[in-house]
């Protein structure tokens, strides 16, 4: 079949009820509008009535795919969804399942209902492809198998296709390694009024083992055990693309060095069929994107109405293999010019370039994987690049920008994921010419939980690129764009930390993208540009700095507040800020005095009808007890670093010495300074041995010992303490970068005074245990 015949055939926008049925042939359900996948052997039983283990609907439902008269409602049956078969604890039958489509959800006005088959072939999936709907139209739906009934999830259809309607707002999403958190963006998200959701890769991160169809079905039932997660897909309907890591990192077509190298073409593809299929039974896609072994049919077209356009890439099947080396960047490799090289294949850019030229909407959205800016990571005469991105594949790069400069689409805009942070860019006809023409606007948004461990190797060459407006690699989060006739608005939302599930969302930053003119503009408000707290000594005030600068034309009164626990005290300050003025809030905080502590604090900032931007506005806030009103006061960290006040240094050489009263035994642990923090927070000691020993010397009496654990810039393993085998503390969890905990118990000297080894061990996180601090106190 032809590549315009085909796009004809199976243009979405076009494609009506009827149509939609000629394609597909008889299997297509005659109940009104459901459609069942696959094509069942009709001599197989179905169970009508099934009977579960449990819960068959541990994994969610979800929507996708809007269309004027159309969506997509999926769900896949898996009482035990990590049943090491990669069943889901489901029987190797076929089962009915019943949708309902609802305008409350209360289900007291179904107004479309239907029954599909979930096969053991597709893991017990449903794709349920619903037409009749109206336009433009919210509604609730939910599953019935057995006298099993799904949680209600809601979704909505786009409006007409010519529909003159005045806004839309959408989210942006991608790259949620589980390792990183467990998704607070999502927990936020979904308190926002969103259309719809792209999520635009990296939904799930392949292991260094995973190969077979089990391994990607067990992986994506892990992902979608998210509570959050499963709110987000419930709430709003997603539109979706893959990246790599939902196959393997950096794959390029059938190749994906150095896993599976050109000689191991055929095991590749044998690996990529099994991800898309797994793929495919965990998303909310339409028939057409059903895998045909290694093979799926990803790239598509949205439209809503008059408004915008969007047109969502595959940057994966059809691309050449990737050239160059080096990560983040590495020397320019003359083969990334190269004129027969692409990233996407010569049908998906006609097919592009046709809804480019085709297109009646004010806003023409490309909606992809990679960053298509250029960067260059040399700041000096070199030119480093990341050749995994547009700049390893820059004719295509070329191609589209000549069309865009020759053609003028409406208003270009380009969405990307993939890099773990948060860009602005100017996309320009000359890279090299800040001067050149800007032909459109590419916003990339942060990771879910994934984090930027290159984000020093960016900033260092920032000065070089000056078509980046705005970067941030330190905060996950997504995107909330609002586009109307007039203008698009951007806001970078981000959190505090990815796997803390009370992290508030706070708007990073916003810009705007004027209708008529390419590039975007950073929109002026109270910007917060630091936040940051020194440890604290017990009972007594310090300063939490607060920094703001006024990016607006006007003066603006400004108050920092910080609500703080019981036994706590804070003071408010309020300022005026000049115009283009900077200035320090110090808030005094006193901490309780009877006991240390590691709270993580909100700052609010009241600017009135001005708005608020930075950072998340939380931070930790840790105080110690004295050295002076203790036995035992101890700052861990290496030899050379400095010690927090009235504190004695605590080093790995020091092994158990009677005299000192204190000491390792047996294998000694390490020291890391990480010399980003104050004398107490910036450096530790740590050990991934099985299990270290920490002896001290307990005096006569009931004593509180108090053990700091945490690292000012890397996730923590949960860390353990016992005695004698019995367990005396643990942080109980692994702890998130930057933050602290105070483990406490109690050692018994007895009535003369005794030696007691303490046991430390940890797990989960990277499977070190950290000691920053070590207090004993006795108790009256």
């Amino acid at each position: 079949m032809g590549f315009e015949k085909w796009l004809k055939e199976f243009n979405l926008e076009k494609m009506n009820r009827r149509n939609f049925l000629k394609t597909t042939g008889k299997s297509a359900a005659a109940t009104a509008i459901g459609l069942s996948i696959p094509a069942i052997n009709q001599t197989e039983e179905i169970e009508a009535v099934p009977v579960f283990t449990g819960n068959p609907f541990t994994l969610g439902v979800a929507s996708g795919d809007p269309l004027p008269d159309s969506v997509v409602l999926w769900t896949r049956l898996a009482p035990n969804p990590l049943a090491e078969d990669g069943k889901g604890g489901m029987k190797n039958r076929y089962v009915s399942v019943q949708w309902e489509l609802s305008y409350d959800e209360s289900f007291n006005n179904i107004v479309l209902s239907g029954k599909e088959i979930a096969a053991p072939e597709l893991g017990h999936s449903v794709h349920a492809e619903v037409y009749g709907l109206k336009p433009g139209k919210e509604y609730y739906y939910r599953f019935k198998a057995g006298n099993e009934i799904s949680p209600v999830g809601r979704t909505k259809t786009a409006p007409q296709r010519d529909a003159d309607i005045k806004s839309l707002t959408f989210g942006i999403a991608s790259c949620q390694a589980w390792t990183g958190g467990r998704f607070a963006a999502y927990h936020n998200m979904v308190e926002e009024d969103l259309d719809f959701v792209f999520h635009l890769g990296d939904y799930i991160y392949e292991k260094g083992d995973t190969e077979t169809l089990t391994d990607y079905r067990l992986l994506h039932a892990q992902y979608k055990t998210s509570q959050d997660l499963q709110a987000a897909h419930a709430n709003f309907p997603f539109i979706v693309t893959f990246d790599d890591h939902e196959v393997d990192n950096d794959w390029s077509d059938d190749i994906s060095d150095p896993n599976y190298p050109e000689g191991e073409r055929e095991r590749f593809l044998a690996v990529r069929a099994a991800a898309f299929q797994a793929y495919y039974e965990h998303m909310p896609l339409r028939r057409r994107s059903k895998p045909n072994g290694p093979d799926m049919l990803l790239y598509r077209k949205f439209t809503f109405g008059s408004l915008i356009e969007f047109s969502i890439l595959d940057t994966r099947q059809y691309r050449d293999n990737q050239v160059g080396s080096g990560f983040p960047g590495g020397p320019l490799d003359p083969e990334a010019s190269n004129t027969n090289r692409t990233l996407v294949g010569s049908e998906q850019a006609e097919w592009l370039l046709k809804n480019l030229r085709d297109s009646r909407s004010r806003w023409n959205v490309i909606a992809q994987q990679t960053m298509m800016a250029q960067y260059d990571y040399d700041p000096g005469e070199g030119i480093s690049v990341n050749h995994d991105q547009w700049d390893g594949y820059s004719a295509d790069r070329d191609r589209l920008f000549s069309f865009i400069k020759k053609y003028e689409p409406s208003n270009p805009v380009v969405l990307s994921g993939d890099w773990h942070s948060s860009w602005v860019n100017d996309l320009k006809e000359d890279f090299n010419d800040s001067s050149s023409k800007t032909l459109a606007t590419e916003f990339v948004g942060t990771s879910i939980s994934s984090g930027c461990g290159w984000k020093n190797q960016i900033e260092a060459a920032l000065s070089v690129n000056q078509h980046v407006k705005f970067f941030d690699g330190d905060y996950r989060g997504y995107v909330k764009c609002h586009v109307t006739h007039k203008s698009w608005e951007s806001d970078y939302r981000v959190v505090s930390s990815p796997s803390n599930p009370d992290a508030v969302a706070v708007t990073l930053a916003s810009f705007t993208v004027k209708n008529g003119k390419a590039g975007a503009v950073r929109i002026g408000g109270v910007d917060i540009t630091r936040i940051a707290a020194d440890t604290m000594m017990a009972g007594q005030p310090s300063p939490v700095k607060v920094t703001l600068s006024n990016g607006t034309a006007k003066q603006v009164e400004v108050s920092v507040n910080i609500p703080v626990p019981t036994g706590w005290k804070s003071e408010n300050v309020t300022k005026v800020l000049e115009p283009s003025d900077e200035a320090v809030f110090d808030v005094l905080v006193t901490p309780p005095a009877e006991m240390p502590a590691a709270e993580r604090l909100r700052v609010e900032v009241d600017a009135g009808e001005t708005a608020v931007y930075g950072p998340p506005r939380d931070i930790q806030v840790v105080s110690a007890l004295s050295g002076e009103n203790v036995q035992l006061a101890l700052d861990g960290g290496s030899s050379t670093t400095p010690i927090f006040p009235t504190y004695k240094r605590l080093v790995p050489e020091d092994t158990w010495e009677v005299s000192n009263g204190y000491g390792w035994v047996g294998t000694a642990p390490f020291a890391r300074d990480r010399g980003n923090a104050d004398a107490l927070q910036r450096d530790l000691i740590a050990s991934r041995e099985e299990l270290t020993i920490f002896r001290v010397n307990v005096p006569a009496g009931i004593h509180k010992v108090y053990f700091l654990t945490g690292d000012s810039v890397y996730g923590s393993a949960n860390t353990i303490i016992r005695s004698d085998n019995k367990l005396l503390a643990e942080a109980g969890y692994a702890l998130d970068p930057g933050q602290f905990k105070w483990l406490s118990f109690e050692l018994d000297g007895g009535s003369t005074g005794k030696e007691i080894d303490l046991e430390i061990s940890s797990e989960l996180g990277d499977g070190a245990w950290r000691l920053v601090a070590f207090v004993m106190k006795g108790l009256k």
